[in-house]
């Protein structure tokens, strides 16, 4: 049995009683914070854009868009509802696949709407959604980062269409139809990192995903060993030798990605590449009581790889200032907290923020500084980013935070979670449908139909009651 057949075996087989009860734990909190960051992430200039084109493209009103109160078929759906919760890059993170969730939940959430799902079998397809885009990353080249593909929409793409054959109870060969179909559409390009079109890297793996599943179940055929098979899915993404087929599907599930090595959430909405060093920073502001007045210079170690995501030491907009690192530290500074408000237009052009920003210098030590430089090999043990604080009266501080708040072994508690999901979600829902949106999807397990929840995501002039 080929890796292909394994895999499609792995979803027709696994069940919601069969995944651990602390994976299944997990998987709610993550879904709380993705759909967290795509109600804040609703009013993006390329979640109206996508919203508008998605909704003249007319056809059936099969599943709903994150708060424009309309609906549209199911693979639209998932375009767009993966772009918005990817738009402000406030999603989850873990290792080797960059954004996990977005690539997998909208799909799951916009097909499951136009079947009527129930939250197990929404729970169930978003498991292994996880699971198979999380373990065919973590069993290929670690340098694969160096890649100029956008590799999340590959894998993506092969972890959405799994979910979405499990939503459907598709065959063994028609699941094995899916992933091929959807491996077939795969793409992106990390040119597009920091555009509109890299939000859509996650949006783009949703609706692959639907419409993979989709086709298989209608009968279009692909090959059937897609990821092992030459010239498939693994040999063209990361070469031959570059990948283990096998041990990937035999590990399935044993155990979940999601469990070990687990998914981050994150604490401040910017590139996770800036977390460690916020940390630091936000620890000698608080432990010395610095201000950016009395700050003259500003160190912060990072490593060549990290600067290939944190492209822009000069942004042009709020949405390139969340991949520059000179720009949230001096942010950071400035207003002594990194939030949603810290990515708006007002805020960016803010003349302290500006001044502060030039203070803020980037250096490159010989140290494995997350997520790593080019020759290190999958089992080196990271270290955060060195941050050095220079004072005008010629004091200097330093510090190093090697596991940031938010990490699966340091995960955010419950009451930063939700204070989290509510700041997010208050510019969509009233405050009563806030806490009730909390309750249901921290009780997805309980729902019936999963319109009851997808629909009030869908408008904030709609109740989660019923």
């Amino acid at each position: 049995m080929g890796a292909t057949e394994k895999i499609a075996q792995f979803i027709l087989e696994t069940s919601f009683e069969g995944i651990p009860r602390g994976a299944i734990e997990k998987a709610k909190r993550t879904a709380l914070d993705c759909i967290g960051a795509a109600l804040a992430g609703v009013g993006e200039p390329v979640s109206q854009t996508i919203t508008g084109y998605t909704t003249k493209l007319g056809g059936p009103a099969q599943a709903s868009l994150f708060g424009a109160g309309v609906k549209v078929s199911a693979a639209d759906a998932a375009l767009a509802n993966g772009c918005i919760a990817h738009a402000l890059d406030y999603d989850d993170c873990g290792v080797k696949i960059g954004h996990p969730s977005v690539l997998v939940l909208p799909a799951v959430l916009s097909l499951g709407e136009h079947l009527g799902a129930s939250g197990k079998d929404i729970l169930t397809a978003y498991v292994i959604g996880l699971e198979i885009e999380g373990k065919l990353a973590l069993h290929a080249d670690f340098k694969l980062m160096q890649a100029r593909l956008n590799h999340q929409t590959w894998y993506g793409s092969i972890g959405a269409a799994a979910a979405c054959a499990k939503l459907l109870k598709l065959n063994i060969e028609k699941t094995r139809m899916a992933l091929g179909i959807a491996a077939n559409y795969a793409c992106g390009l990390s040119v597009n990192h920091g555009s509109m079109a890299g939000a859509m890297a996650a949006g783009n793996a949703c609706r692959n995903g639907v419409t993979g599943a989709l086709m298989a179940q209608a009968g279009i055929t692909a090959n059937p060993n897609m990821i092992e098979a030459k010239n498939g899915f693994y040999d063209t993404l990361v070469g031959q030798d570059h990948y283990d087929a096998e041990r990937m599907a035999d590990g399935l599930g044993n155990p979940f990605y999601i469990e070990s090595p687990g998914i981050g959430l994150k604490k401040y909405p910017s590139c996770y590449h800036t977390h460690r060093a916020l940390d630091g920073v936000f620890q000698l502001l608080n432990e010395h009581r610095l201000n950016d007045k009395e700050i003259d210079e500003i160190d912060v170690g990072t490593s060549e790889r990290a600067m290939r995501v944190l492209a822009f030491t000069e942004p042009a907009t709020p949405y390139q200032a969340k991949f520059s690192m000179p720009y949230c530290i001096a942010a950071a500074v400035v207003d002594q907290q990194v939030t949603l408000e810290t990515f708006t237009p007002r805020k960016f052009e803010d003349r302290s923020i500006v001044q502060t920003r030039k203070k803020v210098h980037l250096s490159f030590p010989d140290v494995p500084i997350w997520p790593g430089l080019a020759d290190v090999g999958p089992d080196t043990e990271f270290v955060g980013n060195p941050v050095t604080i220079r004072t005008t009266d010629g004091r200097s501080y330093s510090a190093r935070v090697d596991i940031p708040r938010g990490d699966p072994t340091l995960p955010l508690n419950d009451d930063e979670l939700l204070t989290k999901y509510n700041d997010c979600a208050r510019t969509q829902l009233r405050r009563d449908d806030i806490q009730r949106s909390v309750e249901l999807i921290l009780g997805l397990e309980n729902i019936t139909d999963i319109r009851r929840l997808t629909g009030a995501l869908g408008s904030s002039s709609e109740t989660l009651t019923g």
